[in-house]
Parts: structure tokens; C-alpha cells; sequence
């Protein structure tokens, strides 16, 4: 499994399975390190060192698998691109040794691949004979051309992470973007919503958290001094640990407009949702499923409407509130990393005494 870094939703909660120890109390388990990339930046990309790797990762699990002979494989197949095919090549040679094979979905995109032949019949042989987990149901529908078994679904679920928190100003609402900056994390529609309700008559400010990527730090500050927003909109670029968190709990709203076509379970909502923070997202991936009550969902790439349900809101303290306490109630029902071991710890059951 890819354990961080880089640090992205895949890694993270492998990292969570790695070190559970109800998990591992459970089942006999042995971790197979695929660790192609240490960056974000190098995913998707070729270099000899990965082909090195991969010939090194090759021999590692033939070697395990022959020794061993496992009941089950467990594998977070990548769904597109090179690495999908990477992928491809290795869960063909464990077929070889026909143990259970569950494949864990954390990505989308193969329904996209699929308007090839060619590729719908490599996706179909590689999702032949195994068992498959999805993050939740509103992503089942992006291997329905590619599967036809029964699909299990498993909502990521989040340590929880105690942070003392700082005084605020009780009468200035304090909305959070938490993303690196990327134009298809909804970044620019949400300053372009700022400019639309720049003038309304409410105490509010924007915290833009995260680290420079097709948009810097630094050009995004040139972008608010352009459009005079200095006033509301604050960039502080990438915070980690206890300082992340601080700027969770010192929120009162987590704005998220991503209209990336890759989005699936954004961790960023569940750690709002843990510090009492209400939510507006878009309708992407499983985030409408997520939220639910607790939050407000707006068109992809809107602005306009962004801008709308701000104003809507900003205006409002009481339905803020009551945003908040569910977004908590919420999280503590559904989204908390005990929570997600004791289904994984159950799904796995079932896979394993299915004939």
C-alpha cells in the first residue's frame, strides 16, 4: 500500500489501517510498502527510478505471496492513467497465485476511460474476480461498466485531534478555505465570490490556507490587493500540525467550491466537521452524501451562486450555529477513524467468507 508522503487521501488513511491496532488485532497482516513517489507533483509522472521500483516491487511480491500464500490481498488500485496500468500488471501476476483479491477505491475516473474498447476491456480483465470497496454509493456508478459483482462501501473516517482554542472575535464570522491552491479547488470562484458580497454589511473575514500550486502565494495576494479585498480576505499560505487545526476550530465556515472531476471524499470536510465548522461544498463526488444537513451545496463553477448563498448566509449567525452543531453530531454518527475500523474490520469479514 502507498503510505505518505506525499500526503493525499489514498496515503493517509492506508497510514490509518497501518497503524490500528484494532485492524491488526483482528487479521494476520502483512504490509507491502508501493512506494512510487514522495510528492504530490510526482504522481503520474515517469522516471527510471520509478521503473527501478517497480521491478524491485515486482520480485518483493511474488516473493511474499509465494511465502506466505494469503487469504486475502488488499490493494488500492490507482483508477487511471499510468499508474492504473502499473497496477494492472502487478494484480495480474497475484491472480497467478488466486488468493482474494479486494480492491479499495479512493479515486474516480474510470467511467471516463471507458469510452475506448481497448480500455474498458484491460479495466474489466483487471476488475475480474475481485471484490471491490468504494468510499460511498454515490461513487459506485464510475465502475458500473467495469463490474458487475457486489460493491462495498466504506466512508473514510478521521482521528480525532484535541486543539485548544484560541479566543476569537465572537461577532466576526471567520470563513476557511483549506486547500492547496489549485484553480479546480474552486480557489478563484471563491475570491470572485468575495468581490460580489465585498460590501455587505457584515462583520466576516477569509482565510485562504495552502500551499502555491498553479496559483502561488504570492500571485493570489497580488489578486486580492487587485479586486481591494485586503480588508476581508487574508492568504496566509500552508499550515500544518496544531497550527492547521487551530485554523479549523477558530472557523466558523469551511468553504470548499472544487469542481475537480477527480474529487471523491475530501478529507478537509470531515476535519471541519469534527471542529464544529458548517460547510459549503459543490455537488462533487460523495460531498453532497457527506454533508447532508450540515452544510450548503452550490453549482460547480459558479461564483455567482457561491456569492448568493454567502450572502444568504452571512446574514444569518443562527443558522450558522445550527449548521454547526450538526456538522459535529454528524461526524461523531458516521466519519470518526473508530468508526471506519470497525467497518473495514467487518467488510473484510464478509469478503473473506463469501465462497
Amino acid at each position: 500500500m502507498q503510505l505518505p508522503p506525499p500526503v493525499h487521501g489514498a496515503s493517509v488513511m492506508n497510514n490509518y489501517i497501518f497503524k490500528s491496532k484494532i485492524i491488526n488485532a483482528e487479521f494476520d497482516t502483512t504490509y507491502l510498502p508501493l512506494k512510487f513517489v514522495s510528492k504530490v507533483s510526482e504522481i503520474g509522472r515517469f522516471s527510471f527510478r520509478k521503473l527501478f521500483l517497480l521491478i524491485k516491487i515486482v520480485w518483493l511480491i511474488l516473493k511474499t505471496i509465494y511465502t506466505l500464500k494469503p487469504d486475502v490481498v488488499y490493494y488500492t488500485i490507482a483508477p487511471f492513467g499510468g499508474a492504473f496500468y502499473r497496477d494492472s500488471l502487478l494484480v495480474f501476476l497475484i491472480k497467478l497465485f488466486r488468493p482474494k483479491i479486494v480492491f479499495h477505491l479512493h479515486g474516480k475516473g474510470i467511467d471516463g476511460q471507458c469510452k475506448s474498447t481497448f480500455k474498458r476491456k484491460i479495466y474489466q480483465l483487471t476488475f475480474k474476480d475481485v471484490s471491490v470497496i468504494t468510499l460511498s454509493k454515490m461513487l459506485n456508478y464510475d465502475i458500473e461498466k467495469v463490474y458487475n459483482g457486489k460493491i462495498y462501501n466504506i466512508p473514510n473516517g478521521i482521528e480525532v485531534h484535541q486543539t485548544a482554542i484560541k479566543n476569537k472575535n465572537p461577532y466576526t464570522c471567520k470563513m476557511l478555505y483549506l486547500s492547496n491552491l489549485v484553480k479546480t479547488k474552486g480557489i478563484l470562484d471563491l475570491v470572485t465570490a468575495i468581490e460580489l458580497v465585498k460590501d455587505l454589511e457584515v462583520d466576516y473575514e477569509v482565510d485562504i490556507v495552502g500551499n502555491s500550486a498553479d496559483i502561488t502565494v504570492d500571485s493570489l495576494k497580488e489578486i486580492i490587493l487587485t479586486k481591494n479585498l485586503q480588508n476581508r480576505v487574508n492568504v496566509l499560505g500552508p499550515k500544518y500540525g496544531n497550527e492547521k487545526w487551530q485554523m479549523l476550530h477558530n472557523a466558523d465556515i469551511l468553504v470548499f467550491p472544487t469542481f475537480f472531476k477527480n474529487e471523491c471524499f475530501p478529507l478537509v470536510i470531515l476535519e471541519a466537521m469534527q471542529t464544529q465548522t458548517a460547510i459549503i461544498s459543490t455537488d462533487n463526488g460523495a460531498i453532497k452524501e457527506i454533508i447532508k444537513d450540515c452544510g450548503i451545496i452550490t453549482p460547480q463553477s459558479s461564483p455567482e451562486k457561491l456569492a448568493f448563498v454567502l450572502r444568504e448566509l452571512l446574514q444569518d449567525s443562527n443558522r450558522i450555529q445550527k449548521l454547526k452543531v450538526k456538522a459535529k453530531a454528524e461526524f461523531d454518527k458516521k466519519y470518526t477513524l473508530e468508526k471506519f475500523e470497525i467497518n473495514f474490520i467487518q467488510t473484510l469479514k464478509k469478503i473473506l467468507n463469501e465462497n
